[in-house]
C-alpha cells in the first residue's frame, strides 16, 4: 500500500470514528441521529480534504489533477476548490449548531449552501477523475473510477431531501 492511499484511509477513518461516536452516543431518535452523523462525515470529510490539498503530498498531486484535465485558470482552479471544500465542510458543521448557536432558518441556508458548493465540487471531481490525461496515481485513492465522489454526491443529496422532507411536515 502506498503513502497516499494510507494517509488518505487514516484521514478518513479518522472522520469516520469521530462521526461514529455521536452516532452511538446520542439519545436522539435513529432517524436524528443517521442525519447528525452523515452531517458531520460530510463537514469533517469536506474541511480535511481542502486542508490536506494546501500540504504535500496532496498539493501536488492536487495540483497535477487540475493541470492535467485541462481545468482553465490552473491556479484559480485549485485555490477554489480548496476553499471550496473547507467552505462547504464549515457549513456542514454549522449545521450541527442549529438550536444552539443558529435558528433553524441559518441551519437551513446553511445546508442548502453547502449541499450546492458540494454538488458544484464534486462535479468538477467527476470530470476530472473522468479525464483520460490524469493518471490514477494523481487521484484519491489512486482510483479512476470518481466511487468515492459519487458517495459524497450522493449522501449530501440524501441530507438535503431529508431535511427538505422534515422542514415541509413541520410547516
Amino acid at each position: 500500500m502506498s503513502n497516499q492511499i494510507l494517509l488518505e484511509t487514516v484521514m478518513i477513518g479518522t472522520m469516520f470514528l469521530f462521526s461514529s461516536g455521536y452516532f452511538f452516543f446520542s439519545k436522539k431518535v435513529l432517524c436524528k441521529k443517521v442525519q447528525v452523523f452523515s452531517i458531520a462525515l460530510l463537514g469533517g470529510f469536506l474541511v480535511m480534504g481542502g486542508t490536506a490539498k494546501f500540504f504535500p503530498p496532496f498539493a501536488s498531486m492536487f495540483a497535477a489533477q487540475i493541470e492535467l484535465s485541462g481545468l482553465p485558470f490552473p491556479v484559480l482552479s485549485s485555490f477554489a476548490g480548496q476553499l471550496g471544500e473547507i467552505t462547504a465542510g464549515l457549513l456542514y458543521l454549522l449545521v450541527l449548531f442549529e438550536g444552539k448557536l443558529i435558528s433553524s432558518k441559518i441551519a437551513n441556508l446553511a445546508l442548502n449552501g453547502a449541499t450546492f458548493l458540494t454538488m458544484i465540487i464534486m462535479s468538477v471531481a467527476v470530470y476530472v477523475h473522468l479525464s483520460p490525461n490524469v493518471p490514477a496515481e494523481v487521484l484519491p485513492l489512486q482510483s479512476k473510477p470518481p466511487m468515492l465522489t459519487i458517495v459524497v454526491m450522493i449522501i449530501s443529496l440524501l441530507v438535503w431531501f431529508y431535511n427538505k422532507g422534515n422542514n415541509k411536515r413541520s410547516n
